[in-house]
């Protein structure tokens, strides 16, 4: 590629195999078409006919973007090593750098989208330094941007032939050619990637080995920039690059310091490390398309509004011979016309108005038959051609994709791309690779989350019971629903947290209103005693000690044991449901409150007991009063 072609033979030689040994006698080859005599042989060509195909072909670009988007899922972060778990903070710090910093996935989506038009893609990491310049004469120094914003003082000025910087010291008055120094600045914010296009790459190819260098070709206005002193271009331009710039040449990157991701091709067409754009690859669909779309348009424009023609009538039933019935022999064209003009004009501006003329016309449409003209099945037909060829099933385009067949389809359109994913991942690991040499960070393992647009609801609700059943992780289970477990426990441990603030918030106001309606009675507390009354909870204190009494809610979850088997929970509910039976309302219902938090099934066993043995009171104190009155129960 670049120097060379695309292809070996190609139609020309199999028209001669076609047309040998016959004369001039044979069918044409049908290779020869029109499309092939126009597809581009050289990469550069090629380059610019894809880039005019992605860009005008708006349902084939579209297309392509669908297949992108499918694959961008959202990260997968972990550790490297398989024994060593990855920590959250760890985790959290590479989510900020890729996802805020980097912003990986658009950065993947434009690299993703150079590669379904010109067949590559190229992407570097950008990293931010802060340019200093180091006085000749005395021991200070100044950023770049300082001295360039203060001519008066400095007088900053660039020779591009020397590559020199060259100012005015402040201290000593002296001028002459100041040293650079480029420090890094703020790695973990302004670090970010930047994609190449095509058009500026060139490739280095060994035969053997399939190694590739890759050179930026400097375009010509950004050297004429540099060369001119554009100070805010000087200010970011590396050392390296005005090194290139001063010898008229080319930038050459560093080893694994861009990433090309390329369109596969078969082994037998020599691309010298180039990848063979799908829109190349797809142009004889493509072409046969915008022939259609071509002559339909021009059927659009002649065909659509029919052409309306007036013309005078001839007169039937006089007496006068041909002359009298032709009006022709008898009127004025010019003042016809005029006549005519004018009662369109005065059509147009009062369309109730009445006219006259005082000859017949005749009036005709000519044409508008565009429904009949335009090839609507065949450009319908050609498109579904084209999308199967670029990889796109017509109906995941349109969105009609049944759902019977949903699942199989998409598992089978997934498999079909599945270089995209793979290009994805190679994308992401040669990013983290590059962020921790930079930032010097543990490597860790990123890659994009499985596709998960046909998996079966039925999956996620085994995943879920196999959860339960503690037979899967919760991370694993949570996943396919796209939480993250460790997160949705952290937030049920703060609302637990937020809720026991709540009630003792709660309880403190109305201990303190308690209190207060004591003093407002003259009451005071005993020495040592709780403000509420004397006790903690329930405001019982032990007669002998003066201690205050724990309430039953308390001194069983103080308690050493929990109930595990549910008939230990059941006789422990019975038994905390006669306790609480025993004390007021309002204190009951601070206890069942603060039950509820610890324990939502004793809870539950509680109340339902508390019931049961309110309606075994009603029932035993209906039967008492039966018998002292002497009634018998109906039965």
């Amino acid at each position: 590629m670049g120097a060379g072609t695309l292809s070996a033979g190609g139609p020309a030689a199999m028209s001669s195999v076609l047309a040998g040994g016959r004369g001039g006698d044979f069918f044409p080859s049908p290779w020869m078409d029109a499309a092939t005599q126009a597809m581009p042989e050289q990469n550069k060509n090629a380059l610019e006919w894809s880039e005019y195909i992605f860009n005008a072909n708006g349902t084939y670009r579209m297309a392509m973007e669908r297949i992108i988007s499918y694959f961008l899922t959202d990260l997968d972060i972990s550790s490297a090593d398989k024994r060593k778990p990855l920590g959250d903070d760890e985790k959290e710090q590479w989510v900020s750098i890729l996802s805020e910093t980097l912003s990986v996935t658009e950065g993947i989506q434009s690299l993703d989208r150079d590669e379904a038009c010109y067949g590559n893609g190229f992407m570097s990491l950008v990293v931010p330094f802060k340019r200093f310049l180091l006085s000749p004469f005395a021991p200070i120094e100044f950023s770049f941007r300082k001295m360039a914003e203060n001519p008066g003082t400095f007088n900053l000025q660039y020779d591009a032939s020397r590559n020199q910087f060259t100012a005015t010291c402040p201290q000593t008055g002296k001028r002459g050619a100041w040293k650079i120094d480029d420090r890094p600045d703020d790695l973990d914010r302004k670090l970010r990637l930047k994609v190449w296009s095509p058009h500026e790459i060139e490739i280095v190819y060994d035969y053997w080995s399939n190694d590739c260098a890759y050179i930026w070709k400097i375009p010509e206005e950004y050297k004429k920039e540099i060369r001119r002193g554009n100070m805010y271009m000087l200010e970011r331009a590396p050392v390296e690059v005005l090194k290139a710039v001063q010898e008229d040449g080319w930038y050459l990157f560093a080893a694994d310091a861009l990433f090309h991701l390329k369109q596969p091709t078969i082994s037998g067409i020599r691309t010298r490390g180039w990848g063979l754009s799908r829109t190349l690859v797809n142009f004889r669909d493509v072409w046969y398309v915008q022939v259609l779309r071509r002559y339909n348009e021009a059927i659009a424009l002649d065909y659509i509004i029919p052409f309306r023609l007036i013309t005078p009538t001839q007169r039937s039933g006089s007496g006068g011979g041909i002359e009298s019935a032709d009006p022709l022999r008898m009127l004025n064209g010019g003042q016809m016309r005029g006549q005519v003009n004018s009662m369109l004009r005065k059509r147009r501006r009062d369309p109730a108005s009445w006219h006259f003329l005082p000859f017949p016309v005749d009036y005709q449409a000519l044409g508008g038959d565009a429904q009949q003209l335009a090839p609507s099945e065949l450009l319908e037909q050609a498109y579904d051609v084209m999308l199967n060829s670029a990889g796109t099933p017509t109906e995941l385009y349109r969105g009609t994709l049944q759902l019977q067949t949903a699942p199989v389809s998409l598992r089978l359109f997934e498999a079909t791309h599945h270089s995209v994913v793979h290009g994805n991942n190679r994308c992401l690991s040669w990013i983290v690779n590059q962020v921790s040499q930079l930032l010097t960070l543990p490597v860790v393992q990123a890659r994009m989350k499985r596709v998960t647009h046909a998996d079966d609801f039925n999956v996620q609700m085994a995943a879920l019971q196999l959860f339960m059943g503690q037979q899967l992780s919760g991370s694993t289970a949570f996943s396919g629903l796209s939480f993250d477990w460790k997160d949705e426990q952290r937030r049920i441990a703060e609302e637990a947290s937020y809720q026991q603030q709540l009630q003792a918030e709660l309880q403190e106001e109305m201990q303190q209103s308690a209190f207060g309606s004591q003093i407002a009675k003259g009451q005071t507390s005993q020495p040592g005693a709780p403000a509420g009354g004397g006790a903690a909870a329930g405001g019982q204190v032990d007669p002998a000690t003066g201690a205050p009494i724990a309430s039953p809610v308390s001194g069983f979850l103080a308690g050493p044991t929990v109930p595990t088997t549910p008939q230990d929970m059941l006789a422990q509910a019975e038994m905390l449901a006669q306790e609480l039976l025993g004390l007021p309302e309002s204190q009951k219902d601070s206890e069942l409150r603060q039950l509820k938090q610890k324990n939502q099934v004793l809870h539950s066993l509680v109340k339902a007991q508390m019931d049961s043995m309110r309606q075994q009171a009603r029932t035993a104190g209906g039967a008492m009063l039966l018998g002292q009155t002497g009634a018998q129960p109906a039965m």
